[in-house]
């Protein structure tokens, strides 16, 4: 994992379009009328300007009315371009629970009639819509590429989130323009070597810890959340020699998975919701030199309980371009191929034997060589949301001279890599 290390944060841009939907059909009627007299059809048009004039107004007046237009199954549309990692997310996605306000009223639509109502704590289970200790949480949509599956979902609160969650509006010298919460997970696949057994907290493999997106009201947060197909393969199987290993080359790992299905099952089981208050406690420490130090740690605000998904997934391979490479410097040092799906693009590393992965960094810009940003928590899957990638061009760096002296500057970049390749889709 390479999350540490870049510390630049995207910073989407905030749309709002709700207000505009409201008024499409208005405008579609008033395109019939246009042959009726003209007397008629300028007051049709003045009521309509009226009406539009008022409806603006009193949705942005009134945000929690605003906030009932349709949410649920259209979660994408509406927080993928507040999130660091972006991607047209709503093109062929999969939803699993659609047109509703609220994701009570979908569980109500899966309930059978007349079923009892859920008592407070109780753990209600509905499919992909689930409420247990007064939190529920719906998996609305999906959209899967061959190198990450995105999952957009609803998360309602039966009473108000603290308002240090909404760190967007209450937090002074917040940088980011999208809100997150932090998950406590298991997750694991229908495949072997990916089953749950395989992937218990006790093996160390990562599970989704966190989503990003926006809360619509003070009890309502919508986002997605971004699971790395490549991390889960990478991390799959078991050592069978890790006491003996001398390097990471002498390794034998059985039941690794190479590559998914096309469709398989996710399976998704979250067990705490939390987020950072605004309020500290000092808390003992060391630091590197082993000396005491006091340091102030944020309090968190949990709510536990059990929501557990199963999720049915397509891979859209549609979109997957790989060009092959295989060029190296005088040191064995270079690129073997370049893989480019809708959302993102990395490249995969040759290198010379006994030489580490983490020594280097690969870094891609886009046809204006302008460097993109990463897409997720490995710093080398690279967003292509918004960018010309027809042509790329690849750098591969030394890590600690990247750090020191290249990062942020293309020039450089490109002046001080090790390797350096042009790539045309």
């Amino acid at each position: 994992m390479q999350n540490d290390r870049f510390d630049a944060i995207p910073i989407p841009k905030e749309l709002d379009s709700a207000v505009k939907a409201g008024i499409q059909e208005g405008i579609r009627q008033q395109k019939y009328l246009k042959k009726k007299k003209s007397m008629l059809r300028y007051s049709l048009i003045a009521a309509a300007a009226l009406i539009f004039i008022c409806a603006g107004v009193f949705l942005v007046s009134n945000p929690s009315l605003a906030a009932k237009l349709p949410l649920i199954g259209h979660i994408f549309s509406r927080v993928q371009e507040k999130v660091s990692y972006k991607g047209d997310f709503d093109d062929n996605a999969e939803v699993y629970v659609k047109d509703h306000t609220t994701a009570q009223e979908a569980d109500m639509e899966q309930s059978p009639k007349g079923s009892a109502q859920k008592q407070a704590g109780e753990t209600q289970n509905s499919g992909y819509v689930q409420t247990s200790n007064g939190l529920t949480v719906t998996v609305s949509e999906a959209n899967c590429s061959p190198q990450a599956l995105y999952l957009a979902l609803c998360i309602e609160n039966e009473e108000d989130f603290p308002a240090d969650f909404i760190k967007t509006k209450n937090m002074d010298g917040y940088i980011p323009d999208y809100d997150s919460m932090y998950l406590k997970t298991i997750s694991y696949y229908d495949v072997p070597g990916l089953e749950k057994k395989d992937r218990m907290p006790e093996t160390g493999k990562l599970s989704p810890y966190f989503i990003e997106g926006e809360f619509i009201d003070s009890r309502t947060f919508t986002g997605i959340i971004r699971v790395s197909l490549d991390e889960d393969l990478m991390s799959s199987g078991h050592a069978v020699n890790l006491e003996e290993a001398q390097t990471d080359d002498d390794i034998i790992w059985v039941d690794k998975v190479e590559k998914l299905p096309k469709q398989f099952t996710y399976y998704l089981e979250i067990s705490d919701i939390y987020a950072e208050l605004l309020e500290y406690e000092e808390v003992q420490a060391s630091d590197a030199d082993g000396d005491e130090i006091t340091i102030q740690e944020a309090l968190e605000k949990h709510y536990e309980g059990t929501w557990n998904f199963a999720i049915d997934v397509n891979m859209n391979e549609e979109g997957k371009q790989v060009v092959t490479v295989n060029k190296t410097n005088s040191s064995g040092i270079g690129i073997s191929s370049v893989e480019k799906t809708d959302f993102e693009i990395k490249a995969e590393l040759i290198l010379p034997e006994g030489a580490k992965n983490y020594d280097y960094v690969v870094v891609i810009c886009d046809a204006e060589g302008k460097q993109l940003d990463s897409q997720g928590v490995n710093a080398e899957e690279y967003s292509v949301y918004g960018r010309k990638t027809d042509t790329v061009h690849i750098y591969v760096c030394d890590y600690v001279q990247y750090m020191d002296e290249l990062k942020g500057d293309e020039q450089k970049i490109a002046e001080g890599a090790l390797f350096a390749a042009d790539v045309d889709f």
